[in-house]
């Protein structure tokens, strides 16, 4: 089963949904056909993270993309509106006045939740730490910590939506809203009320200081004004004294020369410097370190290279991994790293690389030699 195929992720659908359909033609139980689709979606979303992350983690990537956020949080806010359907293993019942009711519920589905929600707060604790410098939204980095605080909390609206309409929520989904309420106050109020209180003692210590400052400086001023007047009267008579020696020096030196001759200032002409041109190899377009037909691919878009593309191949200059041409010079508009090694790229690279070919020979030269 190759996970990096789009076709296998298609038949767990397909198998899927097929399966549930004829269990609800044959039983009639709308319940347990929803559990069948929430089954294979977790198993199509798990594989795919599972893929993603051994691919981020073998070049030492940060795990900050919205994937890395949408894929387990797909499972979580499905399971939260499947979760009431399934026959539970306990129900908490809460009776508010008027003869309304909330209800939460916890079965086997709420349960399959915990690791999804796990995953969640770790990614979420990251990133809100600034253990994550960056996020990567569609391969694009953004470092305002602004765009996950509204996609986060848009999560958590879709999840509270179903409580606010039918009364109805998982309790594993619960735990996940007020896990996240939490970070909210912890990385972001609770930072600016304790900024906030150290401007405040700053401001109060700072006061009584400027008093004793403002005396010392003007003191040191009436001294420097005295010391400056008599630095400038030694300065006005040594000048007068070089004026008129230069003077003399320049009559002398007029009487010496004839009127015949012409005095030129001859400029020393620098010799031009040979250029050395490196010759690039071969051998220079292999990556670094031991790698594998199968680690040699896009470090944009993660697809295999073909002898019928006709766009060109540039390498990294650092790590030399491959990237597709118009993908590379996009992704550098946008970041200024190495996508796999994050390294800096310079610009004169980018405008004309030195490791750069066509993917027919990339094929020929590089990857069918590993």
């Amino acid at each position: 089963m190759d996970l990096n195929d789009f076709k296998t992720y298609l038949a767990i659908g397909i198998v899927g949904l097929v399966v549930g359909i004829l269990y609800l033609i044959l039983q009639d139980d709308l319940s347990k056909t929803l559990t069948i689709f929430f089954i294979a979606l977790y198993i199509i979303v798990s594989l795919r993270y599972i893929l993603e992350r051994r691919h981020y983690k073998k070049h030492k990537a940060i795990l900050a993309s919205t994937q890395f956020l949408l894929l387990p949080f797909s499972i979580v806010l499905m399971g939260n509106y499947i979760s009431p359907l399934v026959y539970g293993l306990f129900t908490i019942t809460i009776d508010i006045s008027g003869g309304n009711t909330i209800q939460m519920f916890f079965n086997f589905v709420s349960l399959s939740l915990i690791i999804p929600v796990i995953i969640l707060t770790f990614h979420f604790n990251n990133y809100y730490s600034r253990k994550w410098p960056a996020i990567a939204i569609r391969r694009k980095v953004k470092r305002r910590r602004s765009i996950p605080l509204i996609i986060h909390s848009v999560f958590i609206f879709t999840i509270l939506l179903g409580f606010f309409i039918n009364g109805q929520i998982d309790l594993v989904s619960l735990i996940f809203a007020i896990i996240f309420l939490i970070f909210i106050f912890r990385y972001f109020i609770f930072v600016r009320l304790i900024k906030s209180e150290r401007r405040t003692v700053i401001m109060s210590s700072s006061s009584p200081s400027r008093q004793s400052t403002r005396a010392r400086t003007s003191s040191t001023t009436s001294r420097r004004s005295s010391s400056q007047t008599s630095r400038s009267r030694q300065i006005s008579s040594s000048t007068r004294t070089r004026t008129v020696q230069s003077a003399s020096r320049a009559k002398r030196s007029s009487a010496r020369i004839d009127s015949g001759i012409e005095i030129t200032n001859r400029k020393k002409t620098k010799k031009p410097t040979k250029t050395i041109k490196t010759k690039t190899t071969v051998r220079d377009f292999f990556p670094n370190g031991k790698a594998s037909k199968e680690e040699v691919k896009c470090i944009i878009c993660f697809m295999d290279f073909e002898k019928k593309d006709t766009r060109k191949v540039i390498l990294c200059p650092h790590c030399k991994y491959p990237a597709h041409e118009d993908e590379f010079r996009s992704w550098y508009q946008n970041s200024k790293f190495c996508a796999r090694c994050n390294k800096p790229i310079s610009a004169s690279y980018v405008r004309n690389p030195k490791y750069r070919i066509t993917t027919k020979i990339y094929i020929e030269k590089v990857i069918d030699k590993l």
